[in-house]
Order: structure tokens, then C-alpha cells, then sequence
């Protein structure tokens, strides 16, 4: 299996939460472009390849659940996570139906985070495999 990048873009317009997040993953070993809105996260997949997406929902003009329906027009291999401290009020079969493939609660600690992340690559691993073995 050809070695994949382990990039994540982390998207949220809270300054201090973006910044904790990308110390916090960045511990982790992974490389982290941050963007503080949905417009910004667009422009960077459209130059750059992530494996794993992570958006907060709710953000100003356009939310989390319209960025996931863009992105995957961008980029459908991704592996994309809702972050959210107001996900008890969203039901998950509403967010896979968007196109997101898990989330993550708000505030989130770091073993919570790790486990999340390396679930994420699993599953990048797994769309590679397939992907590979089609003809």
C-alpha cells in the first residue's frame, strides 16, 4: 500500500479552538491547515488534497452541512467529521445523509480526538484499498 498523507484540515471560525485543535492533532503527528470558514476551507481543497476534513457546523453564511455537500463535489474520497457542541440537537443519520462520515463533540479531549482521527485513516486506508483493487 503506497504510503498515505496524514493532512487533515481542521475548519472552524473560533480562533483560540482552531489553533488548540491544530496543537492538539499536530502532538499527534499530523499536519493541520487551518481555515476559519467555509469559503477559506473551499479554497484550499481546491488547490490541496486532504484525506481527512473535520467542520464545525455551525459557521456565518455558510454552515458546516453545506460545506460537507461542496466538498464532496471537490473531493469524494474524503473522510469528512461534523464538530459541533450543539450535535445532541443533530440527528446522525441526518449528518451521514449530508455526506459526513462521523463527528466529534465539542470540547473535545484529546484521547477522544486521537481515537476519532485514527478511526478517520482507517477508513481512508480502507477507500484506498478498494479503490486500488478496482479496476
Amino acid at each position: 500500500m503506497t504510503t498515505l498523507s496524514r493532512r487533515i484540515l481542521f475548519v472552524d471560525d473560533e480562533d483560540l479552538l482552531r489553533d488548540t485543535i491544530k496543537d492538539m492533532l499536530m502532538m499527534l503527528g499530523y499536519d493541520v491547515e487551518l481555515a476559519r470558514n467555509a469559503e477559506e476551507a473551499l479554497e484550499i481543497a481546491r488547490k490541496e488534497y486532504f484525506p481527512l476534513i473535520i467542520t464545525d457546523l455551525m459557521m456565518p453564511e455558510i454552515d458546516g452541512t453545506q460545506l460537507c455537500k461542496q466538498i464532496r463535489e471537490i473531493n469524494e474520497t474524503a473522510v469528512i467529521y461534523a464538530f459541533s457542541g450543539f450535535l445532541t440537537e443533530v440527528d446522525s443519520d441526518q449528518l451521514k445523509d449530508v455526506g459526513f462520515d462521523g463527528h466529534l463533540c465539542k470540547p473535545v479531549k484529546i484521547e477522544v480526538l486521537k481515537h476519532a482521527v485514527e478511526g478517520a485513516f482507517e477508513k481512508i486506508y480502507q477507500r484506498q484499498g478498494r479503490a486500488a483493487n478496482t479496476p
